[in-house]
């Protein structure tokens, strides 16, 4: 359900994103709770978990879930265990359980005492520093939230952490009374694995299904079943202007794209436009309808976030906030090349194959 009065702030890249987060924890009164697919033992991991330990030792409870595919401590696990922080991994990988590999929380969540959340496509690792300036440094974007909707993401990390630990989450320190902070409208949704209720295909398929003027995805791993590929072009049809942003050659998984490239010609002839990023990996995952509603949050567009893994995405519903969203959306696509279906067309037979061969295994990325 759509909640009123929160405020909501566009964090572009780890040199905003990693002060507001870090920050938001060193200030924490009553509880942290962090879950992320990915949390590595380098320096970004480092910045993290220094901050977790230090507010766990003023005797703030601080609970962290960590994916136990994404995420490798290291030594960080025993390190912040030591140091009171309540950390768990969400299946992790041993001999008897590798059937459930691919059953994953893909959630990138960050509650500070019941009263601010962020989301989006934060990695806690050394790719997502800095401010996109190179290949070293990711393109990505989290979104801050204050107000009514953050109780509902901490009650997305409270099914994991449930699920994890046995240990239920309730009461003040976690649900506190949560005035208006703003004037969006905003909700807190989420994805598992078996909810039938849920699915992510179903939330951005309803959202294209309903376009009358525009959409703009950005999202870092685009590979649209044929439902959603056939609703983009139903859209152009409407006079729906759609424009999808993705990674260029600069993408972490290489057959990921190879993949994505093969049906380019379904959307291109349909009159989907299709924009490549340059310089560095775009790792952005949002969604603009309308100018009006948006999305931001964990869900990439492949068969595993939109069948197998536990997401979440944070929907609003405010044209203010989807302007804002919209014009970064605009500076990044400043930053790109457009794919054209005649450039698209001449790529070889070498690629063509490489690209069948990609989609062929698909639901495993």
């Amino acid at each position: 359900m759509m909640l009123p009065g929160n405020r909501a702030e566009i964090l572009n890249n780890g040199d905003a994103i990693f002060p507001a987060m870090i920050g938001a924890i060193r200030g924490a009164k009553v509880s942290v709770n962090l879950e992320s697919f990915i949390f590595n033992n380098d320096h970004a991991g480092q910045l993290f978990a220094d901050a977790l330990m230090d507010t766990a030792r003023r005797g703030v409870e601080v609970r962290v879930l960590v994916d136990g595919t994404g995420s490798h401590l290291g030594p960080l696990f025993d390190r912040m265990k030591q140091a009171g922080v309540q950390l768990y991994v969400f299946h992790p990988i041993r001999l008897w359980s590798l059937y459930k590999i691919g059953r994953r929380t893909h959630r990138k969540i960050l509650v500070v005492d019941g009263l601010v959340c962020f989301t989006g496509g934060l990695g806690i690792s050394d790719p997502w520093l800095g401010d996109a300036r190179n290949p070293k440094e990711w393109r990505d974007m989290q979104v801050e939230v204050h107000g009514p909707a953050t109780a509902q993401m901490q009650a997305i990390f409270s099914e994991d952490w449930t699920y994890t630990t046995g240990e239920i989450l309730a009461g003040d320190k976690f649900y506190p009374q949560l005035g208006k902070a703003g004037d969006v409208d905003a909700q807190a949704i989420k994805m598992s694995r078996g909810d039938s209720s849920s699915l992510a295909s179903m939330l951005y398929f309803v959202a294209i299904q309903s376009a009358v003027q525009s959409i703009r995805i950005q999202n870092a791993y685009f590979l649209p079943d044929r439902h959603i590929r056939e609703a983009l072009v139903r859209a152009v049809r409407r006079g729906v202007d759609v424009q999808v942003m993705v990674p260029g050659k600069n993408i972490d998984v290489a057959v990921v794209r190879l993949a994505s490239r093969i049906h380019y010609g379904e959307l291109l002839t349909g009159g989907v436009k299709i924009y490549e990023y340059t310089g560095t990996m775009m790792h952005n995952k949002t969604a603009i309808v309308d100018g009006i509603f948006s999305l931001v949050g964990s869900i990439n567009f492949d068969a595993r976030s939109m069948r197998e893994n536990a997401e979440e995405s944070m929907a609003f519903y405010d044209r203010g906030f989807a302007a804002r969203l919209e014009a970064t959306f605009d500076a990044d696509r400043q930053r790109c090349h457009e794919i054209t279906y005649d450039r698209w067309k001449r790529r070889g037979l070498h690629k063509r194959f490489l690209e069948l061969f990609s989609w062929f295994f698909q639901p495993l990325y």
